[in-house]
């Protein structure tokens, strides 16, 4: 039923990153959505919860004893959006009933994949990854692009940390829909939370039949837009961590952040701009735990290809030649700053 093979393949890498000092950090669902598991029924099958499972048992089993830190969900609230409501990424689905069908078992899984795992390695640490945005009014002087940016940032950020705190999620999508369930455990299965951060976005109301708002990147602050068309707004970073933890309370840790560019010298002015934003998290007392850089090579976006170049390694898609950027080398030389801190660890996370 499993690929031993790629099993294999993966207990050696994890190994020899062990051997190189530093510290891997494995992700069990990656919006990965194989054609034969929808065709099962999918994250709307309450049997999805078992097969997640049992996966992950398999999972701890190979990586044991190497890894640690564990994210069982990546993105999950992007993932219902894309591929449960937007219909743009597998499985294609525009449904808000499929959606909270599949948010509900997706955590239920998360709780049942984190007691499989501890089953092979009961001191393993586990979270979520939580895409967050850093949510604005367009017009700070309209009350309801305020109360759109409020609504938008209870649906995208709040609903998974809510959820996390209490065991129970409410979840509302404006002239959707609204759904609210509880997953039992949900809160005691998670030592941390994780928080990907890449952009502020700016809401305004539209008051049109079917369509309540909009969103925009701005370049407000003149860094200028990535190759994604995203605003570069570091002080983001800095208001969703403290954001996670305090609606979790548990300790944050960064597990994507990092600049689509053309351009390392943006990417390296990127970095040392975020690298300020951790130290001043971390001298404030925030319980930051770590940062993990998006990506080490660049990598295949869903929705842009292989155009976006988010590496510390450039990487040639026709022939997988890789290229040490400038980049690589500051993002070593803050990481040692950062250990000598005990700010936490410092790593990367590649496609």
């Amino acid at each position: 039923m499993y690929d031993e093979a790629e099993l294999l393949l993966q207990r050696r890498r994890a190994e020899r990153l062990a051997e190189l000092g530093i510290e891997p950090v494995a992700t069990l669902h990656h919006y990965t959505h194989p054609v034969w598991f929808q065709e099962l029924g999918g994250w709307e099958d309450p049997r999805s919860v078992t097969a997640f499972r049992d996966f992950a048992r398999v999972a701890g089993k190979a990586l044991s004893p190497y890894v640690r830190t564990w994210v069982t969900l990546n993105e999950p609230v992007v993932f219902l959006l894309g591929g449960y409501m937007a219909g743009w990424i597998p499985p294609g689905i525009r449904s808000f009933a499929s959606a909270s069908k599949a948010f509900e078992n997706l955590l239920l899984g998360h709780v049942e994949a984190v007691a499989a795992v501890r089953e092979s390695i009961p001191e393993a640490r586990f979270g979520i990854a939580h895409n967050m945005l850093d949510f604005a009014p367009d017009r700070l002087e309209s009350f309801a692009d305020r109360r759109l940016a409020a609504a938008a940032e209870a649906l995208y950020n709040r609903a998974l940390l809510d959820g996390i705190a209490s065991d129970g999620v409410r979840w509302v999508f404006p002239g959707e829909g609204r759904a609210a369930f509880r997953v039992p455990n949900l809160s005691a299965s998670n030592d941390f939370i994780g928080v990907n951060y890449y952009s502020r976005v700016h809401m305004r109301f539209r008051g049109l039949a079917g369509a309540s708002g909009e969103f925009f990147y701005r370049d407000r602050d003149g860094r200028g837009l990535t190759q994604m068309g995203w605003e570069i707004h570091p002080g983001g970073l800095d208001r969703v961590v403290r954001l996670a933890a305090a609606a979790t309370g548990l300790s944050v840790i960064v597990t994507e952040n990092g600049i689509a560019t053309g351009d390392d010298r943006i990417r390296r002015t990127f970095l040392h701009e975020h690298a300020v934003v951790l130290r001043h998290l971390r001298e404030s007392g925030v319980p930051l735990e770590g940062y993990l850089h998006w990506s080490l090579i660049d990598n295949f976006e869903w929705l842009e290809g292989f155009r976006p170049k988010f590496g510390l390694f450039g990487v040639d898609p026709a022939t997988g030649a890789r290229r040490r950027r400038p980049s690589a080398d500051l993002f070593a030389s803050l990481g040692k700053s950062f250990a000598g801190t005990r700010v936490g660890p410092c790593a990367v996370r590649s496609s």
